[in-house]
């Protein structure tokens, strides 16, 4: 891929965020349209590792950082994961760490253990 190619792609996918955002925030968060329900609560009545992201993402947009970690501890911490992973150059050494297999087996262990602990507390 060239660099050019490299620029525009992320651009897309900046502005694709970005117009998403804005649609949370404008759409469902100031009209009150209802969010989706989570199939997985649903359907077992457990908390996925992702329940209270959307109410979460939610408060992020509205500056309520507190509220967002009451609704979905690890939605913060995951979202500044992804940005940092986003912002390091390809071939840093800090983000072939955090993209080593070691790295992604503590991610999915700490994910399964969150998952678990949410739903026994």
């Amino acid at each position: 891929m060239t660099e050019r190619n490299r620029i525009l792609l992320r651009a897309a996918a900046i502005l694709t965020v970005a117009a998403a955002l804005l649609c949370l925030y404008l759409g469902v968060l100031s009209l009150g349209m209802p969010m989706p329900r989570c199939a997985f609560l649903e359907v077992t009545g457990w908390q996925c590792p992702g329940c209270g992201s959307q109410r979460a993402l939610a408060a992020l947009l509205h500056g309520h950082p507190l509220e967002a970690w009451r609704y979905n501890l690890m939605l913060p911490p995951a979202l500044a994961m992804i940005l940092l992973l986003w912002l390091l150059p390809h071939g840093s050494r800090l983000k072939e760490r955090l993209t080593s297999r070691a790295a992604i087996a503590v991610t999915l262990g700490v994910t399964l253990l969150w998952w678990i602990l949410r739903n026994i507390i």
